[in-house]
């Protein structure tokens, strides 16, 4: 009983496809036909090789270069466009956490003031996708300069925020300490 399992654990046999895994040679007795009569997929194209003239090539390559750098200035135009729509939200949360001295209030300010100074220094880290295409760099730079000024806007309102709390020494009074006592020219004494 090759083929079978046998109930002795002494002699136990493999069963037969098994035996066919391990065996090379089964592998390559075995006839494959590579068959094409599967129907293509929809909206599936056959290339017609040949049949396209130089001329019409170089012209779909052209247009699509002109789409691709048209890809690209949308792009940089999407990533400028990004801290702008945060100005709403900071606004809101800026006056929402009031004017008082709390830690919370404070971190806000301060991250409004840091993280758009970060984003400016890192504007080519930023830009890196679009500005790989050397064709459309002067395009780029006014989403650039209008990523620079609304990370200015974002600034502005963490600064605003900081005047607000009164830690931005403004007013005579926090800069007392530079003023020269008065010197007065009579003394007068009650007693």
């Amino acid at each position: 009983m090759k083929s079978g399992y046998t109930t002795d654990t002494t002699s136990a046999t493999l069963p037969n496809w098994t035996e066919n895994l391990i065996n090379d040679k089964l592998a390559q007795t075995i006839d494959t036909k590579f068959d094409n009569s599967l129907p293509s997929p929809p909206s599936f194209k056959q290339a017609n090789n040949g049949s396209k003239t130089a001329k019409s090539a170089t012209k779909q390559d052209s247009v699509k270069a002109k789409d691709l750098n048209g890809i690209a200035v949308q792009k940089a135009w999407q990533i400028s466009l990004q801290p702008a729509k945060s100005i709403p939200l900071n606004m809101v949360m800026s006056y929402m956490s009031g004017s008082s001295l709390q830690i919370i209030s404070i971190m806000t300010a301060l991250m409004l003031i840091s993280n758009p100074v970060k984003s400016v220094v890192n504007i080519r880290r930023t830009f890196k996708p679009v500005l790989s295409n050397s064709e459309v760099k002067n395009e780029i730079m006014l989403p650039m300069m209008a990523f620079v000024l609304f990370q200015g806007l974002l600034m502005a309102i963490g600064v605003h925020k900081l005047n607000s709390m009164g830690l931005i020494p403004n007013t005579r009074s926090d800069w007392l300490f530079l003023e020269k006592p008065a010197s007065f020219a009579s003394n007068s004494y009650a007693f």
